[in-house]
């Protein structure tokens, strides 16, 4: 049988583990909305922060900073932002709104990959915080690159890393997921910190999480101007 048959099926038996360790693919798609309530750290500072997110791409990040807040949203289409101090919100364009619609898209790449039209290969075993992981390699459908790092013994993500755009520099963007609590049925990181070019960047906590809860859809969109 040729190496690369051997791989992409030894790939799939990995992702089908992390589903099934994350809750499993009904449970899952079962989800259609997240509230998520926490705080990020950065640069010394603790900020609180809610998360808010409904299928299939809507996303809402409200932080207070200590010179206000700061709302980032994308609606599904438009990617926009009210920054601290300010009262009106302002659409986002350029590499800053790819990422807000990557990070709106509600399932892991993971999840149907096949279907999305992404493929996926198995680098190999390795080490990671000093786990064994397996190290998979994502290449999207538009042809943006992913890596996961699924713990050898409980199936989860510890690790995922992508090149980011940043000022128009291409970036190493890290995630390490952690603490992992079960949630309904889910096993769900409670803190995820990311670095860019190596550097610590922040560090996501979080104390709650509410599915399925009521959520309308006109929290994503743009405010419009008075």
């Amino acid at each position: 049988m040729p190496a690369g048959v051997t791989y992409a099926q030894t790939a799939d038996e990995i992702v089908a583990s992390n589903l099934k360790a994350k809750g499993g693919i009904e449970k899952l798609k079962s989800i259609s909305s997240v509230k998520m309530i926490g705080k990020m750290t950065a640069q010394g500072r603790e900020m609180p922060m809610t998360v808010y997110s409904k299928r299939p791409n809507l996303l809402r990040q409200d932080i207070k900073l200590p010179v206000g807040s700061v709302v980032q949203a994308f609606d599904g289409t438009t990617a926009w932002v009210i920054p601290p101090g300010e009262e009106a919100a302002r659409e986002v364009t350029g590499p800053q709104a790819e990422g807000a619609r990557k990070n709106a898209d509600f399932d892991s790449p993971l999840l149907d990959y096949a279907a999305k039209g992404h493929k996926i290969e198995l680098v190999g075993k390795e080490k990671a915080g000093g786990a064994d992981v397996y190290h998979l390699r994502l290449v999207k459908k538009d042809g943006a690159i992913e890596h996961y790092y699924i713990d050898a013994t409980t199936n989860l993500e510890v690790k995922r890393t992508a090149e980011v755009d940043a000022g128009g520099a291409t970036q190493l963007l890290e995630s390490e997921l952690s603490d992992y609590k079960p949630i309904d049925g889910m096993m769900i990181p409670h803190t995820i910190k990311q670095s860019m070019g190596g550097m610590p960047v922040s560090q996501m906590t979080i104390d709650s999480i509410v599915f399925n809860g009521p959520m309308e859809d006109t929290l994503f969109k743009m405010p419009a101007k008075k």
